[in-house]
């Protein structure tokens, strides 16, 4: 026969299970930056688009194999001449309990498409010239020119869907809390500490997020992050420093997700005279030599770069073309001289000091560059006012910390691409050649591989010759968690600033 508890006994024990029960399924997630927006058109960095994947799902993503996931579309359809997306939507809903219709995708993707908007993949979606909408669940994209690589940038976390009437209702407020359709829903922003966000058990995959609760904490202080994942404060944090790395991975408590993705380089004002002349951007290419970089700033994790930033397995990539420079400081001056520059210039380096490998990076050029003269004035301010300076072409070159947005080889446009538009977060302001406009429009239209391989090769050698990036090293991009996280992945490759899409498969024991 059980003998029965005491009924205040009982009651603690219960509440005590019950606390227990909501921690195992609470996770603290540390992030680098307190994001500057949740809009979801704007493109807010690595901290803020990790809370939108947590929150928005778009029509299709990239999965944590690197592919396109069918999200919010079940499936769609190609035409042979890739002038004509038709997407089918399967059941699903918001966070208000609102259905996804194509009426919602309309309005969406009309917001990324209005010229007085500030949505950051604007040019990139602009070739979507009619959206039809023959019933709830159907939208059908019709294009200007043949595109291939639209399904990719609909991947995005920019290209995000969100109900119409949530537009409707909050034009002109973009900080306005935020309703999608992911596994999580928002709850709330204390700012300068977290952002909440719970589970939301309408999500259309049945049995997911496992998770009950994620609140992501914001440390700017990089040793307080680390410190914070080895105290078990929080249970995952992004952007751990190389410093850190080794010690992190002698520890049994702790594992290090790494995965070398992104790379590290700089852009160029092309308005600012110097800069003006790629025979200057091509001296700075052979002057540094990129093992002071990876040494300075990375503590000898990386792999050198030495043409364009294009990984092996990607269109585009020649190995031949890969050591198109070499370190070689003779050449540098020669190319200074031939400019006109035989003595130099004084420049203003833009970079960050709330990320110690863009400082360090920063200190590793301002020391490389004045081999050929150019002396350097470091300009480093918090990030997003960093991030407000680039936007705003406010420097005379900038360390650019970045990777492909998409995988396709039309990620490029977002960083070569001219035209009208002279200011854009990846490219170098006010660049614009019309060869290799031309070189983009026609791979982004090219349907056949073989000569979209013929098309990105001639480009590689035109971006080579004019260099308006110069690219140094490829850098690890490495989360850490507690051994009890199971589920996060650190997606491969370009697609590790997305890695917050996994949020809907993490668990914590």
């Amino acid at each position: 026969m059980k003998r029965l508890l005491p009924l205040a006994l009982a009651t603690a024990l219960m509440s005590v299970a019950a606390s227990m029960a909501q921690a195992a399924d609470t996770l603290y997630f540390g992030l680098s930056a307190e994001p500057s927006t949740l809009d979801s058109v704007i493109q807010p960095g690595t901290a803020g688009r990790t809370v939108k994947l947590a929150i928005h799902r778009g029509l299709v993503n990239y999965g944590v194999d690197g592919k396109i996931s069918p999200e919010l579309a079940e499936r769609y359809e190609i035409s042979p001449d890739a002038t004509q997306i038709t997407f089918h939507l399967r059941d699903a809903t918001f966070h208000d309990g609102s259905p996804v219709t194509s009426a919602d995708v309309k309005a969406s993707l009309e917001r990324i498409l209005d010229p007085a908007g500030k949505a950051s993949f604007r040019n990139e979606l602009s070739i979507i010239s009619k959206i039809d909408t023959p019933d709830a669940k159907t939208v059908v994209l019709t294009l200007s020119k043949p595109s291939v690589s639209l399904v990719d940038y609909l991947a995005l976390p920019e290209s995000v869907i969100v109900p119409a009437a949530w537009i409707k209702q909050n034009a002109g407020n973009p900080n306005a809390s935020p309703i999608g359709a992911g596994p999580f829903k928002f709850v709330s922003w204390t700012r300068g500490r977290e952002i909440l966000v719970q589970k939301y058990a309408g999500f259309y995959k049945k049995g997911k997020p496992y998770l009950d609760e994620v609140h992501y904490v914001f440390y700017p202080d990089e040793n307080t992050r680390v410190n914070a994942l080895k105290s078990g404060d929080v249970d995952i944090i992004e952007y751990v420093p190389a410093k850190d790395v080794a010690s992190l991975k002698k520890d049994p408590e702790i594992k290090v997700l790494q995965m070398q993705g992104p790379f590290m380089g700089l852009q160029f004002n092309t308005k600012f005279e110097p800069f003006s002349k790629p025979e200057v951007r091509q001296a700075i290419a052979y002057a540094v030599d990129r093992s002071v970089i990876i040494n300075t700033a990375f503590n000898g994790l990386g792999t050198p770069i030495w043409g364009v930033a294009i990984p092996e397995g990607y269109m585009g990539y020649d190995p031949a073309k890969a050591n198109f420079y070499k370190h070689d400081v003779e050449k540098a001056k020669e190319l200074m001289k031939k400019a006109g520059y035989p003595d130099g210039f004084e420049a203003r380096l833009l970079a960050t000091s709330q990320y110690s490998f863009h400082q360090n990076t920063a200190v590793a050029l301002q020391s490389e560059l004045a081999k050929i003269g150019i002396k350097v004035k470091l300009d480093l301010p918090d990030w997003a006012t960093r991030m407000g300076k680039a936007a705003a072409a406010d420097y005379d070159f900038t360390v650019l910390g970045s990777l492909g947005e998409i995988t396709d080889a039309d990620w490029l446009s977002n960083y070569y691409y001219g035209g009208d538009k002279l200011v854009r977060t990846n490219n170098s302001p006010y660049f614009n050649d019309a060869k290799i406009n031309e070189l983009l429009d026609k791979g982004r239209a090219t349907v056949d591989k073989a000569e979209r391989e013929k098309i990105y090769a001639q480009f590689v050698d035109r971006a080579l010759e004019l260099a308006p990036l110069d690219y140094f090293m490829w850098r690890d991009q490495s989360y850490a968690e507690r051994k009890n996280v199971t589920g996060f992945t650190n997606m491969p490759g370009f697609l590790t600033f997305q890695s917050g899409y996994s949020i809907e498969d993490t668990k914590i024991k």
